[in-house]
Order: structure tokens, then C-alpha cells, then sequence
């Protein structure tokens, strides 16, 4: 397991928050539509325990970003109106997600410490 500082503990509480608010918010939109709420149970569940290790972050950020582009297209596709709220909440899901990796990815790690080296 990585080391948690206070920025990636801020992060990961977004990541966890993001999806269940879009949860909620399917809930009430589409509640025709259970499988969806599978599809973000996997995301609360599978991808924020993914971006907890560092062997699986990069798998984690893959499954993010699969999610946000299919869930994208998918609302563009067949939600009347687009459905922009679902899209914007998705957005920051995204970023965070991003964010996350990028700080906590191996070979960023590994250009730190060879940049704390040369000085």
C-alpha cells in the first residue's frame, strides 16, 4: 500500500464522493434503469480500492476513464437533453481520478527521486 498524505486523502474523498452523488442522482433520474446502479457500485467499490495500490493505480485510471468515456457518449447517445448533469458531475470523477494517478504513478515517483539526485 502507498503512503496516504493529506492531498491524496482529500483526493480519494472526492473519488469516493463523486460517484455516489452520481448514484443518487441516477436514482432519481433513471430509476428505470437498475444496472446501472451496479455499474456505479463497481466504480465506488473496485476502482477507488484499484487507486489505494500502487501495483493497480494505472488499471484504476484506465477504468476511470473508460467509465467517464462510455458514460459520455452513452448520455449523449440515449438521454433526452444530453444528460448535462450526469456529464458535469462526471467530469470532476475524471479529474480527480487523473489527479490521483499522476501524483502516485511509478515512473513519476521514479523522475522525483532521480530530480532530488542531480541537486
Amino acid at each position: 500500500m502507498r503512503e496516504f498524505n493529506f492531498r491524496n486523502s482529500v483526493l480519494f474523498v472526492a473519488l469516493l464522493a463523486l460517484p455516489i452523488a452520481g448514484m443518487m442522482l441516477h436514482l432519481k433520474l433513471h430509476a428505470g434503469y437498475t444496472y446501472l446502479t451496479y455499474i456505479l457500485l463497481f466504480d465506488i467499490i473496485v476502482i477507488s480500492l484499484l487507486y489505494l495500490f500502487q501495483k493497480t493505480i494505472f488499471y484504476a485510471f484506465v477504468l476511470n476513464s473508460v467509465f467517464f468515456i462510455v458514460g459520455v457518449i452513452m448520455h449523449l447517445s440515449y438521454v433526452p437533453g444530453g444528460g448535462l448533469s450526469d456529464i458535469l458531475l462526471s467530469i470532476p470523477d475524471f479529474s480527480v481520478g487523473y489527479i490521483l494517478w499522476s501524483l502516485n504513478s511509478p515512473s513519476e515517483n521514479i523522475e522525483v527521486k532521480n530530480s532530488k539526485k542531480k541537486k
